[in-house]
């Protein structure tokens, strides 16, 4: 077997029984147990499915969503995995190589016909494989919980909530590669393990007040409402939030998210898929990057550091 799966298969098995995976699994499901007990009753009598606002300014993001109750119970645990994925995928990564090297099974492993690439490829692999598996256990559940509820399902919200799964992989693995660089960067596995929750939970819970503290001393002093300097102002502040939320991995993902929910308050019903695609591309390609980026820096840094 390529030396790489083989890698990616022992980093599957001993990631999904680390306690800190556990502890943030069962999280999960305790919060996500208690939202849908909070909701049920809305959704069991929820009538005709219309299109309603979404605010969502923590994460700097407006939407138009059409409120089927699967949209809605998805929309639901995004607001859930936008903070616990998060944790999760930076917890998952933060000490994948410098606990290798400080217990020097890293130097075990060179000792074998395995190269610094497939180690590196291998870790990232195997716990991209657990993101992605307990994704598809956590939609299998929503779909269980409403089948429960005796909630009609229908097979557009269906494969839209797949959709958004994915993407909700990709915004995890965001914070896998962050994990993943913190732990190339830092020698001690503790130091990278604390800086990598503590970025992870500032980007999702406090970095959306800090931009609506900054944005407004960016654009300038605040003018009299109704004027028309007033206006000039609100579009100032309007961009600079978006400038500050755009380097923000939670902003594209909710943003993400929504889009393919969004509905036409028209037609009342989703906005074709297309459209969706072409709203949310910039949102798409800035995951992309913020995926490619820190993964290409700490495969770099692994790749030319000393390991003794």
């Amino acid at each position: 077997m390529n030396p790489i799966w083989n890698l990616a298969l022992k980093e599957l098995y001993v990631s999904v029984k680390s306690r800190r995976f556990i502890v943030i699994v069962v999280l999960y499901f305790i919060i996500f147990g208690l939202a849908v007990y909070s909701i049920k009753d809305y959704l069991v009598q929820m009538g005709v499915p219309s299109v309603d606002s979404n605010e969502l300014g923590l994460w700097g993001v407006s939407a138009e969503i059409y409120t089927t109750p699967l949209a809605m119970l998805f929309t639901v645990n995004m607001t859930i995995i936008t903070v616990l994925g998060a944790v999760l995928g930076v917890a998952l990564g933060a000490d994948a190589i410098n606990r290798e090297v400080e217990s020097g099974t890293v130097r075990v492993l060179l000792g074998h016909p395995v190269y610094r690439d497939e180690i590196i490829n291998g870790k990232f692999l195997g716990m991209g494989l657990l993101i992605a598996v307990t994704y598809m256990v956590s939609y299998i559940v929503m779909i269980a919980v409403m089948l429960i509820l005796g909630i009609p399902l229908d097979g557009e919200s269906l494969f839209r909530s797949f959709l958004a799964i994915l993407v909700t992989m990709l915004y995890t693995m965001v914070f896998l590669s962050l994990g993943i660089l913190l732990s190339t960067l830092s020698k001690k596995p503790e130091t990278s393990m604390l800086a990598g929750v503590g970025l992870a939970i500032f980007l999702t819970v406090f970095y959306g007040i800090v931009v609506g503290i900054v944005a407004p001393k960016l654009a300038g002093p605040e003018p009299p409402i109704g004027t028309s300097a007033y206006q000039i102002w609100a579009d100032e502040l309007h961009v600079w939030m978006n400038r500050l939320h755009s380097i923000n991995p939670a902003h594209h993902y909710v943003q993400l998210v929504s889009y393919i929910f969004a509905g036409d308050r028209f037609f009342n019903y989703y906005i074709p898929l297309s459209d969706s695609l072409i709203y949310g591309f910039n949102n798409l390609a800035a995951l992309l990057v913020m995926l490619l980026l820190p993964f290409a820096l700490a495969y770099a840094r692994f790749l030319t550091s000393d390991l003794n």
